[in-house]
């Protein structure tokens, strides 16, 4: 099977799955849900890595980056509202 095609398809199920726990369970903050997003593509993506052509100068994956940056603003917000408390 390609990797692509197999990418896609553990990706969608990834987050069909995560979308189906976190329901079940009763959560409904945004920041949980693509905090839990990001790692499952960020992991994804190193596990299986399909090859594409980055388009970026410094061949840095831009959804990558920008899930990544995201997740960054989310987990310094929350350590900052512990830390104020």
């Amino acid at each position: 099977m390609d990797r692509h095609i197999l990418f896609l398809i553990l990706l969608a199920a990834f987050f069909f799955f995560t979308v189906a726990i976190f329901a079940a369970a009763g959560e409904n903050r945004l920041d949980v849900y693509v905090s839990v997003f990001t790692i499952e593509y960020l992991a994804l993506v190193e596990i299986l890595r399909p090859r594409r052509k980055l388009f970026t100068p410094l061949r840095i994956d831009p959804v990558a980056l920008g899930l990544f940056v995201i997740f960054c603003i989310i987990v310094t917000k929350k350590v900052v509202d512990i830390l104020t408390g």
